[in-house]
């Protein structure tokens, strides 16, 4: 019983690891500071689609948080690569865009959700505990 309660409590402990996916070092360098101040754990960061795709494969983070626009591989593409290696991926997009077009391809891709730029520490934090349970 006792081991069962030690357990229990070193998975409620367990930070969730996050992969910061934005071609912008400035937007990166912000998400990190307030994914660390909300108790979440930066597992790295990735500056554009390919480069979260490796990162990804060798990490297996529990969460990334990709922008949508990139070069020289945007959002949804490195998204639907990920997924496609990993269909129990959990992909939180992030985006300047408010269309409600491109709301709904993330959603039919697999992406868990997104969050609008410029976002805060409560709105981030929030959706990440959403999709993480």
């Amino acid at each position: 019983m006792e081991k069962e309660k030690e357990m229990e409590k070193g998975k409620e402990m367990k930070k969730v690891k996050i992969l910061l996916v934005d071609d912008s070092t400035y937007v990166r360098t912000v998400l990190g500071s307030i994914i660390t101040e909300a108790g979440f754990e930066v597992a790295d960061e990735a500056a554009d689609g390919e480069e979260a795709i490796r990162k990804y494969m060798t990490l297996k983070p529990d969460l990334v948080l990709m922008d949508v626009i990139m070069e020289p591989m945007n959002g949804m593409e490195a998204t639907k690569a990920i997924l496609d290696k990993d269909p129990e991926a959990k992909i939180l997009m992030v985006t300047v865009l408010e269309d409600r077009g491109l709301f709904a391809d993330l959603m039919k891709i697999g992406a868990k959700g997104y969050i609008l730029k410029p976002f805060s520490k409560d709105k981030i934090a929030k959706k990440i505990k959403e999709i993480m349970g």
